[in-house]
């Protein structure tokens, strides 16, 4: 009798618990479908990426995140931008921008430098050409997946002008240059999650209380997770040596297909003297003289490429820029209105 007494007893907490989770997902479904919320906007995979044979991963064509606060669009070519031909029409000047997340920008499509640049080019009435601007950002993407995405990709678009903007994603393998191996064969594949955590991820209450327990708990926003330890950070001059080479290749693949460059190093936070305010944006700022060290050098080998080719011009936005805290929403990552600035200031350089 005791034993039946007991089975009944669990059987009644499992099925309550299974009834409270169900009634829990059903609630959690129906205020995302009545509310201006996105669900992948909390998602550990919400699909932004997939497998890539060259690059490991890029973006998937065709997704789309719908939310409130955040709306973005990645057309049928994989590009976060509006639909293109892959011919182009006759007469188009086409402009094609590549780097990481500081291209792809982290709001909306038209919230991004290269957006923000393509509506100047529209804007100004005096031009007969049509002038074409592609943002080819992938958050993530090294000069090691830009060159690939070059080779296998980019230059089927039959571009005019590529504007490189990229340098800091490359200390992603800084950790491995003290190691004997080879640093192209470090790289992580893509992670697509396990199937238990793909499982999970379709759980609407799961992702919701998730998210909720990042929001309040974590202490690092997603973007800055570039590797940042308490470990001195020592610079010389091998850390920047497949940067150098990565960025080489292209500008002599460019000039070989007739096809010009700007080469662009990043503005950031990082300066001799910074404020309170801007210090505390800062990861990782007590390794300040490492990156100013690591910007001079970036910005050398750019100079030092763009007088090896005829085609390869360089600029740097932060002789016209004033870095502050109104144009970045991080340590390097700019807000709208540095990305308005960033615009102006390639354009104006363009132009000229």
């Amino acid at each position: 009798m005791k034993d039946t007494l007991n089975k009944k007893n669990i059987i009644i907490i499992i099925l309550s618990v299974f009834l409270i989770g169900l009634g829990l997902e059903s609630l959690t479904r129906l205020y995302f479908f009545i509310s201006p919320i996105d669900i992948k906007a909390f998602k550990k995979y919400p699909g932004r990426y997939q497998e890539s044979h060259f690059t490991g991963y890029k973006l998937s064509p065709n997704w789309e995140l719908n939310h409130h606060t955040l709306k973005e669009k990645i057309n049928s070519l994989g590009f976060k931008n509006q639909e293109i031909n892959i011919n182009k029409d006759e007469g188009t000047y086409r402009i094609i921008c590549i780097g990481s997340s500081l291209v792809y920008g982290k709001g909306n499509n038209d919230g991004t430098w290269p957006y923000f640049l393509g509506q100047m080019f529209d804007s100004n009435i005096s031009s007969t050409q049509k002038i074409e601007v592609i943002n080819a950002g992938v958050p993530g993407y090294t000069s090691y997946h830009t060159l690939i995405q070059f080779i296998t990709k980019l230059i089927d678009l039959e571009p005019d002008l590529i504007i490189s903007y990229q340098l800091f994603t490359d200390l992603w393998y800084y950790n491995n240059l003290r190691k004997d191996v080879i640093i192209g064969d470090n790289f992580r594949n893509y992670n697509s999650g396990s199937t238990i955590g793909r499982m999970i991820d379709k759980s609407y209450f799961i992702v919701l209380y998730s998210a909720t327990l990042r929001k309040y708990f974590s202490k690092i926003p997603d973007n800055e997770k570039l590797p940042s330890s308490l470990e001195e950070k020592i610079f010389n001059d091998d850390v920047l040596i497949y940067y150098n080479r990565n960025i080489d290749n292209m500008a002599s693949l460019c000039q070989m297909f007739e096809i010009d460059v700007v080469l662009c190093p990043p503005i950031s936070l990082f300066k001799e003297i910074n404020t309170l305010e801007e210090e505390i944006m800062i990861m990782d700022i007590e390794n300040k003289e490492f990156y100013l060290d690591y910007i001079k050098a970036g910005k050398e080998i750019l100079q030092t490429i763009s007088e090896k080719y005829d085609r390869v011009r360089y600029f740097d936005p932060s002789t016209k820029i004033n870095s502050t805290v109104n144009v970045f929403s991080d340590r390097y990552h700019p807000n709208v209105e540095g990305n308005k600035r960033i615009a102006k200031e390639i354009h104006s350089f363009i132009e000229k």
